[in-house]
């Protein structure tokens, strides 16, 4: 018996559809969204420029109906240390089982993450949200020096480390004086 080749449908990406029908379909869809589609998202992006990319595929392993996914974009974050956006590459992926309650998913291998079905349309966008959220690093940070801003506070220090040197040396006040005697 001949394995069914998926039906990859490519562009326009959906936001919701019926997830077991897709299953039946064995679809896949691959494509972009927006990053203006991710409500909860955007609390965290500097700006909504751009799109993540996703593949979905719909299918069956093991004799579950599941959905897995990949998904990737650079998204513009805010540096925790200087507060200046700083563009984060963000990758995942996610295989959930589609189950119809609760006591199902006590059945699954241990490769899948059970999603309860609920109603006849679910959110595609809600799944990647979820996982690009999973993805964001927790706390975002340049690599190296920050756009100048750790330099002018590394310069700070050490002059404040040297100053501290000069008033604790004990000899501190006779330079001074012999400074004096010397102008």
């Amino acid at each position: 018996m001949q394995t069914p080749v998926p039906a990859t449908l490519s562009g326009e990406m959906p936001e919701t559809v019926n997830f077991k029908r897709q299953v039946e379909l064995n679809r896949v869809y691959v494509g972009d969204y927006p990053l203006v589609k991710f409500g909860r998202l955007k609390d965290v992006l500097e700006n909504t420029d751009g799109h993540v990319t996703a593949s979905i595929e719909f299918g069956r392993s093991v004799g579950f109906a599941c959905v897995k996914a990949k998904v990737s974009g650079r998204l513009l974050l805010k540096c925790q240390r200087c507060l200046e956006p700083l563009e984060t590459e963000v990758l995942g992926s996610f295989k959930f089982a589609l189950v119809r309650s609760e006591d199902e998913h006590e059945l699954l291998p241990a490769e899948f993450e059970p999603y309860l079905l609920e109603g006849e349309e679910q959110s595609i966008i809600d799944l990647i949200e979820d996982e690009l959220i999973l993805c964001l690093p927790m706390v975002t940070l340049h690599e190296d020096a920050c756009s100048g801003y750790m330099e002018k506070q590394n310069k700070k220090v050490k002059a404040a480390i040297e100053a501290e040197k000069e008033s604790s040396n004990p000899f501190a006040a006779l330079k001074s004086l012999k400074d004096d005697l010397s102008s």
